[in-house]
């Protein structure tokens, strides 16, 4: 005590003059906002390629997190004012550091000098227990220390050393404080040691010096030199009853570091920040320039990032989650008639799957396939953008009109050269569905045959069906022994409508053939067969069916009167067969396949000849592009 300098003797004598807390407190700043990053969610849509950037803000706590905070107090003799300052205000600054970081955990230490009853104790190991907080800083007293110098070195190596079990995950503080330099080397460690067990174990320390900067316990530089090596802080000229609120400020004014981390991020997505740490005081705000940057091949979808903001290389929290949405582009599939004449438009939708807030542009063009152009279609290319908030586009291709029956037939549309978004599908198909029919009726009617001798045929070429009609007012035939006398003979064909290429198939499309004769007598020996009028009718029809026009086919035909041999017989419309000696008469007979029908009032079969009277013939026919088709079908 002898060897102190006065000015130390001077700080001893000066009579405590304790301040209430309340006023220590009043003296502090307002608390802080909460510890946060902001943004901390990012949500934004980019295209392929684009970038933009986005202002972080990291608020870092007023006091470090989750600290682990070590009292190392000087209790030689001139110390009394000083301990009884931290003594009395231990309660204030705990429950202060407490309510910042309520997982706080202290611990008490001491140093005096070689020689005293101990060099270095701990009276009270971590704990959140602020009773045993206060009860450690209770013991000490202020007694021994001789010559000037005192044990600080070597207490500050025994706590980095592990004498404190500090938490893992703990920001490690040590508050010391004390008016006297320490012997370098103090128990054998020197400052270099000390700074090294600091370091190894990321101990930061706050230096409550009493003397004057360059003196007390920063003479000769060994507070400075502690602090700048462990990130902590010196606070100079420290009067006895202020040494607890210089803890505080110490506590307060512990610099962080903070590092954005990505700690996910789909490939998509390339994420930077400026600067790559920033170091700030605790309570401080740290702002970084972050870039979101997207993938120039990256498709339609959505991607995320997640970025923690490490403080002091431990994750304390703050983590910004980053959206980012690459829009869509699509383009439809377009079916269209095909007109007879002019032009009918293919309408394309080119779509965006989500809004974009900056205008997305795509190029597009027409490609042949089946059909081709310009005889099937005109050529159409250019580019289309879509204004902030639009979603749909569309492109109209004209497509020419024919009267050519043939196959249904498409080209394409492709997109390309997307500025804004991603394409997701580049082609719509167009298909130009042919509306000329896919094929033609016949039909054909003959009022008598005898051995290929037909006096009255309608439409003689049965293909395609024409409206036709031919009579005769008498006719006799001969075949060898048999005759055949008819009178009043008629034929007619009709088709409606009469021109199948100027309209669209419809229900009651239809082609008709009839046949009529008044009177007949056919004569061989021994045989003498009359017929009263004899009509005959045979029908192809377009109606509904099986989801759509399907031809219909019918045939009916009637007998007015039948003598066979002077006998008359009963007939009528249904179908009979009457066996005869020469072979066999039969009447109303229908003929009906999947494409046509054929009826015939009578026929006479005969081992030498036969006979055909009232015949009529209709049916459907495809065409060479539809081979299998038929009238009612466009």
């Amino acid at each position: 005590m002898s060897h102190r300098s006065s000015w130390r003797r001077s700080a001893a004598a000066t009579a405590v003059a304790l301040a209430t807390w309340a006023a220590t407190v009043a003296a502090v700043t307002a608390p802080p906002a909460a510890a946060q990053v902001d943004p901390a969610d990012v949500e934004v849509t980019l295209g392929p390629g684009a970038s933009t950037g986005v202002t972080k803000t990291v608020t870092t706590p007023q006091v470090p997190p989750n600290p682990d905070l070590v009292f190392l107090a000087d209790t030689t003799g001139s110390m009394g004012g000083a301990i009884a300052d931290v003594r009395d205000n231990a309660a204030a600054v705990t429950g202060e550091v407490l309510a910042a970081q309520p997982s706080a955990q202290f611990a008490v230490a001491e140093y005096r000098d070689a020689g005293d009853p101990f060099v270095f104790r701990v009276n009270q190991g971590l704990t959140g227990d602020t009773a045993a907080v206060q009860s450690g800083i209770d013991a000490w007293v202020a007694a021994g220390g001789g010559d000037f110098p005192e044990a600080a070195i070597n207490a500050l190596f025994e706590i980095g050393s592990g004498a404190i079990a500090f938490r893992p995950d703990g920001t490690r503080i040590v508050a010391w404080f004390g008016d006297a330099p320490s012997h370098d080397p103090s128990q054998g460690h020197s400052l270099a040691d000390a700074i090294a067990a600091l370091q190894d174990a990321g101990i930061r320390v706050i230096a409550v010096n009493m003397g004057p900067s360059g003196g007390g316990i920063d003479t000769g530089g060994q507070a400075t030199a502690i602090v700048d090596a462990t990130g902590g802080v010196l606070l100079n000229n420290v009067p006895a009853d202020q040494v607890a609120q210089a803890i505080l400020d110490g506590i307060r004014a512990v610099q962080v570091t903070v590092t954005p981390t990505i700690t996910a991020c789909d490939p998509q997505l390339a994420l930077g920040f400026t600067p790559a740490t920033r170091t700030v005081d605790s309570g401080e705000n740290a702002v970084f320039a972050e870039s979101i940057a997207v993938d120039p091949n990256a498709p339609a979808g959505t991607y995320h990032c997640t970025v923690d903001f490490l403080v002091d290389g431990t994750s304390r929290g703050f983590v910004e989650h980053t959206t980012v949405h690459v829009p869509g582009l699509t383009i439809d599939d377009v079916v269209v008639a095909e007109s007879d004449a002019g032009t009918t438009p293919a309408t394309f939708t080119v779509s965006l799957d989500r809004p974009s807030p900056a205008p997305v542009t795509v190029g597009f063009a027409t490609a042949d396939g089946t059909a081709i152009q310009p005889a099937d279609y005109a050529q159409t290319n250019g580019s289309v953008t879509f204004a902030p908030g639009e979603t749909t586009k569309q492109v109209t291709v004209p497509v020419n009109g024919d009267v050519v029956d043939e196959p249904d037939e498409t080209f394409t549309v492709v997109l390309s050269a997307a500025a804004g978004a991603a394409i997701s599908d580049a082609t719509g198909v167009g298909t130009i569905v042919d509306d000329d029919r896919d094929g033609v009726f016949s039909c054909r009617a003959s009022a008598l045959n005898l051995v290929g001798a037909e006096p009255a045929v309608a439409n003689p070429d049965n293909v395609p069906c024409e409206d036709d009609a031919k009579a005769v007012a008498q006719v006799g035939l001969n075949a060898g022994l048999l005759s055949v006398g008819a009178r009043v003979l008629s034929a007619t064909t009709d088709q409606t409508p009469d021109d199948l290429a100027s309209a669209p198939p419809a229900a009651g499309d239809n082609a008709t053939a009839t046949a009529k004769v008044d009177k007949t007598t056919i004569s061989t020996l021994g045989l003498t067969i009359e017929l009263g009028v004899i009509e005959s009718e045979a029908v192809a029809r377009c109606a509904s069916g099986g989801g759509g026009l399907v031809p219909q086919f019918s045939g009916a035909s009637s007998i007015a009167s039948l003598k066979i041999n002077g006998v008359p017989t009963a007939v009528g419309t249904a179908p009979v067969t009457i066996p005869l000696v020469i072979g066999s008469l039969r009447l109303n007979s229908t003929e009906t396949t999947a494409t046509s029908v054929t009826q015939r009032a009578v026929v006479l079969d005969t081992p030498l000849t036969d006979v055909v009277i009232g015949e009529a013939h209709a049916d459907v026919h495809g065409t060479g592009a539809h081979p299998s088709g038929n009238p009612c079908v466009g």
